[in-house]
């Protein structure tokens, strides 16, 4: 039993051991050299093999940045939006697919959809669908005597809207996570709130969301990292334009590193950025902890 057993392992190492590596070479490699350049005066293409030791100057050059700021401002409000939008949407239609009514399957694809589809793709549909002088949601307001909003050209649309689009995206996953939380709860509580006669809503706050917090805090954490993981959202829909009025903070840093050659102010950046994504996913985490002790 005992040889059997080590000869599982040793299987076992045998499918993993491609997957560590890569892993390694892909995403380990490339973090740890990043932080490494940030400590570096490579902010020019003549110093592209520079490897002199520069402290903490790109950081301070970061922080002292409007453009820096700015792009994090953008982020921030990119995020918020695509937060709030997927988690009460998530919970939502989730609940309202629990329950069967005809159509239910069509209904479930046609969310699911865009799940997989590429999102340079989505962004070339939905430019379309937002031109202002040929697109057909402003068709639609010419043919009631308005002109129609500029959509993804106005600098105060711009952000929200490719934030909703995000969400719109990546709804499905969401939807999924909770269905799945739906199955668990026990439908005699379901029953004796009919009983008591109580309305949907109250159903929802005093049944249905106690039952799903930890799902939703797993989703919470989930959607915090994919809200700042914007960068294709931004490039398909946008490309941080009208003017920078979309520029979120992973679309400066890939500008800073690879149209303007400052690595090291870029690889400062990204660690400052990953740093304040930590800090947020700890604070969500320390709040569910609070939450279990209650």
């Amino acid at each position: 039993m005992a040889r059997k057993g080590k000869s599982e392992e040793r299987t076992a190492w045998l499918f993993v051991t491609p997957f560590l590596i890569m892993f390694a070479v892909f995403k380990l490699y490339p973090i740890f050299y990043g932080f490494v350049v940030s400590f570096w005066n490579r902010n020019s293409a003549l110093r592209m093999a520079d490897r002199s030791f520069a402290g903490l100057s790109n950081y301070l050059k970061v922080l002292q940045s409007g453009t820096f700021w700015s792009s994090f401002c953008n982020s921030l409000e990119f995020s918020v939006i695509y937060i709030v939008a997927i988690m009460f949407f998530g919970v939502l239609l989730a609940v309202m697919f629990n329950n069967k009514f005809r159509g239910r399957s069509f209904v479930r694809t046609c969310f699911y959809m865009p799940y997989v589809t590429n999102m340079i793709a989505v962004g070339i549909v939905f430019k379309y669908l937002l031109n202002p002088s040929k697109g057909p949601f402003n068709a639609l307001w010419r043919a009631f005597g308005a002109s129609g909003p500029q959509w993804l050209n106005d600098q105060h649309l711009a952000l929200p809207i490719s934030a909703l689009i995000g969400v719109w995206v990546a709804l499905a996953f969401n939807i999924i996570t909770v269905l799945a939380a739906l199955q668990d709860i026990p439908r005699d509580l379901y029953e004796v709130a009919d009983l008591e006669g109580v309305t949907f809503w109250q159903r929802m706050r005093f049944v249905t969301l106690p039952c799903l917090v930890p799902s939703l805090f797993m989703l919470l954490t989930i959607s915090i990292i994919n809200s700042f993981r914007n960068y294709t959202t931004i490039v398909g829909l946008t490309n941080g334009g009208p003017g920078t009025s979309s520029m979120v903070l992973s679309l400066q840093i890939y500008n800073d590193a690879f149209l303007y050659q400052k690595f090291s102010i870029a690889s400062a950046e990204g660690v400052l950025f990953t740093l304040f994504i930590v800090l947020v996913n700890h604070l969500v985490a320390r709040w569910r902890a609070r939450w279990e002790t209650r």
